[in-house]
């Protein structure tokens, strides 16, 4: 005997309403992609990094207004993630897949360049540069240590302990963007930019797009310390924290190994 949809309405797919959000994602990229073309020329340089920027700021924009409206539909209609919570962090580790080739590779070319001339990253290991990187270090670990006792928190039941542990996350992510960028501003003042040479455009794309990463996880953090606080997670349905804590923690080794093979060697 079948069954039609209608008769088990709690089975069917909840799809998000229409969103203007990932029309913005596109132009916001097509404006970064417009801009380096317009960078590698040098006429046009100004222009290009001004293009380049207000794309990554429309491209952010539209992330999180895309990810914002989607929480509070489903919030609103009571949805459930489709496949459940072992569906999403499926998508999670297939999203943190194919992030491990792009970073893979980036710090492939890391070390080729460091093969080529072992001396490439020599304005790396002065003892303040070395004293920089090893408190961003420091800092992203320990803002790993708050994802875990963020988890601890909430499957005891305790929302405001989750929502201090994310907070931390949160203020310690932005440390480490600061401090990055307090030392990018050292590099260029040795004449090290993106353009100076093979190491600097390496090195700076490497290092910038995991800055990205860290910007984009404590934007997450932020939204979901938000909705804590409104009562979003209990101790039974703290999945969306799971999803986050997968990422983060990805953020981190990645961070490890750019410390190890870049840094150090």
């Amino acid at each position: 005997m079948t069954h039609s949809v209608e008769e088990h309405p709690s089975h069917e797919i909840h799809l998000p309403k229409p969103s203007y959000w990932p029309m913005f994602l596109g132009i916001g990229f097509a404006l970064l992609m417009l801009g380096f073309l317009f960078w590698r020329s040098t006429a046009t340089e100004a222009l290009g990094q001004g293009l380049m920027i207000g794309g990554l700021v429309v491209m952010l924009g539209a992330i999180g207004g895309w990810v914002a409206t989607n929480i509070r539909a489903r919030v609103r209609d009571h949805a459930e993630v489709l496949g459940g919570p072992e569906a999403a962090k499926l998508a999670m580790w297939t999203f943190i897949g194919t992030e491990c080739i792009i970073f893979g590779g980036l710090i492939a070319h890391m070390i080729y360049l460091w093969l080529r001339d072992t001396d490439v990253n020599h304005a790396l290991h002065n003892l303040e540069a070395l004293l920089i990187v090893s408190v961003n270090t420091f800092f992203l670990l320990t803002s790993s240590l708050c994802v875990v006792l963020g988890l601890a928190a909430i499957q005891r039941g305790e929302r405001l302990g989750l929502a201090k542990w994310l907070a931390g996350t949160a203020v310690l992510g932005a440390a480490f963007i600061g401090i990055q960028a307090y030392e990018y501003s050292k590099l260029f003042a040795e004449d090290i930019t993106l353009t100076s040479s093979q190491f600097g455009s390496g090195f700076f794309f490497l290092t910038g797009f995991h800055g990205l990463h860290v910007f984009v996880g404590v934007m997450w953090a932020l939204v979901l310390l938000v909705y804590t606080l409104r009562g979003g997670f209990t101790r039974e349905a703290h999945m969306g924290y799971e999803v986050f804590g997968l990422y983060w923690h990805f953020v981190d080794v990645v961070w490890i190994f750019i410390f190890t093979l870049v840094y150090l060697l």
